[in-house]
């Protein structure tokens, strides 16, 4: 069962830069619940980046569409905390 999971990792390794990812966003998105939209942001930004090293380096089609779609959901997330930041700054 092990030696299946490593294969697997090793054959598809795109889904553990999405995984990777989307572990920093998630971690991005509770910085902002608990008012830490800085620390957010920098999360985020980092999961940005490693999604855009992940999709630049697979050469796999469907690789690169996870990690088109994935980054399109964080850099939208990343505008929204923007814009409430900005909204709170000018109160």
């Amino acid at each position: 069962m092990l030696t299946d999971w490593r294969e697997f990792a090793a054959q598809h390794w795109v889904v553990g830069g999405i995984l990777a990812s989307l572990l920093r966003f998630l971690a991005g998105k509770q910085s902002f619940s608990n008012g830490k939209p800085n620390a957010a942001i920098g999360w985020q930004c980092l999961a940005v980046l490693i999604i855009l090293i992940r999709s630049g380096v697979e050469g796999e089609w469907l690789g690169l569409a996870f990690g088109i779609a994935v980054l399109y959901v964080e850099v939208r997330s990343i505008r929204r905390i923007s814009k409430t930041q900005e909204a709170k700054s000018s109160e």
